[in-house]
């Protein structure tokens, strides 16, 4: 090894540190002066006399220097090979039987051997080297197109904006005109009907003129020749000037009766983004991903619409005529077909909305409502705006029918609490851009619009109880709307069943402990936690019931209703959020905003039952301990969405009970 390293350094040969030009290879060193010499500079710098005649002169240990490995016991020559020890032996070694039947070999074959092996993995080695410095170079190119393709697409995209902002300059222009036409139609009237107004009153004024004349004409018989002409022209003009003046209305109005609706075109520019493209095949343009506009986008509609259809969409429709919960949360569950990676119908409002002058034809066209769903999407990859194939689309208007209705499917539909779910088939040969569902008050009443996407099954949720919903549902695309698919009633349960809802609680931190499917709670810490119901209230009369699991603290467990945004860290009733009844072992107080009034002998144990009663038709809250009423009615006046709520601490456990009956109660 010593020899190797010897060689290797060699390379590198240890020149003399004295010559002045071209160093030549040092001969000998000093070890006292640590510098090396050529045998030219040693005479010269270090002659062997005087002082440095002491000085020990050796040779470099990094000159190569050739030597034989020899045996360090018998000092001879290792000529052998020992391939079970893996060791070199010398002949002496072998023969005093150290190395008995082991496999032995000449040192110089087991070297070449070695050798030989060594130069192959090198070579693979050197094969690798060779091509990771070829990927690095092509890494280093790679580079610089990055940069020359970022720049040129920042120029495209600039480009392809400001078309858009042009496009939105020339509508602007093109409704400004529309404006200034109005304006000057509307003057031309007005004038019209005031010199029409002036002539008759020039008219009227000079006949008022001529009757005070004759009314001073002082001979009769004169008076009388005009006089019946006259009063019957001024009854007649009194007549027609209440026809035609008095009870005249300006004939158009002041005001511009327009407005411009340019919520589908904001949308549009806030859907605005890139879209993820193909990779290409070798010879081929890169295509966006879901790229449909094509020869093939007209003649095979039909699969296209089988491919955007989705599985499920859930929807909290409290804003349904103010009914129960006052969220209004959708979640698209959207498990689209992989050719669906676009909306195209989106773009294509913002497009049309810009480019098109047809009014009647720009208000067909129907955009998605701002549901959003979450969307997949890789990164590192080239992207592209997708505007020539939207203005494909806008092309091909004119030769795509509205779609036909889409079918119910009634073994789909269902309603459990107080949801709906809704699903429909896409209909045939048609294509279709999206659906709205629709359903009605509950009451028979008047259709309203929930949900408008691409999803063919919905769930609609915060509905009324004790509720006859019909439902329907119509496609659209950009040639318009359909027609509507037959109805289809679903009853909602006539009391609700609920249970606690951990994440309306407050969710894990909020210390408080939930079992028995969610039906149980309790809590381990002193400070009093609210825990909420699942569904919230705002019609209809409603009773549940608590029962006292465990009661074994000197505490007051407070019961009640809750606005979805009370305070959780708090006993219920301390904020004006929510509304509450708490007891103790020997009586009661109804509490609001931290305001306790109207004691109320009789208090709780374990194993006993806490009722609430919500009659949101009397906007009333009361409450029954063991079945009886515990004081008259506690709350009045509440109105909007309420939560079941009750606050426990340490010691309390309750367990829920709903889908009951509410009980009859004396003082209504």
């Amino acid at each position: 090894m010593e020899s190797i390293v010897d060689r290797f350094c060699a390379r590198e040969a240890l020149r003399c540190q004295m010559c002045e030009t071209d160093p030549k290879v040092a001969s000998l060193v000093c070890e006292q002066c640590e510098i090396r010499y050529c045998d030219a500079c040693r005479e010269l710098c270090h002659p062997a006399r005087g002082p440095l005649a002491k000085h020990n002169l050796v040779k470099p240990k990094g000159a190569a220097q050739q030597r034989e490995s020899v045996c360090g016991e018998h000092e001879e020559v290792l000529s052998m090979y020992c391939l079970t020890c893996k060791i070199p032996a010398c002949a002496e070694c072998i023969n005093d039987q150290r190395h008995p039947q082991h496999e032995v070999q000449p040192i110089t074959t087991t070297c070449k051997a070695q050798k030989t092996e060594l130069s192959h993995n090198l070579q693979q080695l050197s094969e690798k080297a060779r091509s990771t410095t070829e990927f690095i170079q092509r890494l280093k190119g790679m580079s610089d197109k990055v940069t020359e393709s970022c720049i040129e697409f920042e120029r495209l995209v600039t480009a392809q904006c400001e078309a858009l902002i042009q496009a939105i300059h020339d509508r602007r222009e093109y409704l400004l005109e529309a404006i200034r036409m109005d304006k000057e139609t509307k003057i031309r009237i007005l004038k019209d009907q005031q010199s029409n107004c002036t002539g008759k009153l020039q008219q009227t004024t000079g006949l008022i003129q001529f009757c005070i004349e004759a009314l001073k004409e002082t001979d009769s018989a004169a008076f009388l020749q005009v006089g019946s002409m006259l009063i019957n022209r001024v009854a007649n003009t009194d007549m027609t000037w209440h026809q035609e003046v008095t009870n005249a209305a300006p004939r158009v109005s002041p005001i511009v009766d327009l407005t411009l609706d340019d919520a589908a075109v904001l949308r549009s520019i806030d859907n605005l983004n890139f879209i993820q493209m193909k990779p290409a095949k070798d010879g081929d343009e890169r295509l966006p991903a879901g790229e449909m506009l094509d020869e093939h986008y007209i003649s095979n509609t039909s699969s296209f619409t089988t491919s955007i259809l989705s599985t499920n969409t859930v929807i909290n429709a409290s804003l349904l005529d103010n009914t129960t919960n006052n969220t209004n949360n959708i979640n698209c569950n959207n498990h689209t077909n992989n050719h669906t990676t676009t909306n195209n119908s989106t773009i294509t409002n913002l497009m049309t909305a810009m480019a098109i002058n047809d009014c009647n034809k720009t208000s067909t066209l129907r955009s998605t409502k701002s549901y959003k769903s979450s969307s997949s999407s890789s990164s590192s990859t080239t992207l592209s705006l997708k505007m020539n194939a939207f203005r494909k689309l806008i092309n091909y208007d004119e030769t795509i029918s509205s779609p036909q209705p889409p079918a119910i499917i009634p073994e789909d539909c269902s309603a459990e609490n107080n949801s709906v779910t809704v699903a429909w088939q896409a209909p045939n040969h048609s294509f279709v851009e999206g659906y709205v569902l629709e359903l009605d008050d509950g009451s028979g009443g008047e259709f309203r619009e929930v949900y408008c996407g691409k999803e063919t099954i919905c769930t609609v949720d915060g509905l009324h109880f004790n509720s006859m919903y019909n439902a329907r549902v119509k496609a659209f695309n950009s040639a318009g709307e359909g027609e509507y698919s037959e109805l289809i009633g679903l009853q909602t349960a006539e009391v609700a069943w609920f249970t606690f809802d951990p994440v309306l609680s407050g969710g894990p931190g909020s210390g408080l402990i939930f079992s028995n499917n969610n039906a149980t709670v309790s809590v381990e810490g002193w400070e009093h936690r609210v825990a909420l119901g699942s569904v919230g209230f705002s019609r209809g009369i409603h009773y549940w019931e608590f029962t006292i699991d465990n009661y074994t603290a000197d505490t007051d467990p407070a019961f009640g209703v809750a606005r979805i945004d009370v305070n959780r860290n708090k006993m219920l009733g301390k904020d004006e959020k929510s509304f509450a009844m708490y007891i103790d072992r020997q009586r009661s107080w109804f509490q609001h905003n931290s305001v306790h009034e109207r004691r109320v002998e009789g208090g709780i144990s374990t194993g006993s039952t806490i009722g609430v009663l919500l009659n949101l038709e009397r906007h009333t809250l009361s409450f029954l301990v063991n079945g009886m009423p515990q004081g008259s009615i506690a709350f009045r006046d509440l109105y909007g969405v309420f939560y079941p709520a009750v606050s426990i601490n340490r010691g309390v456990t309750l367990t829920l009970h709903t889908a009951l009956d509410a009980p009859q109660m004396d003082y209504f």
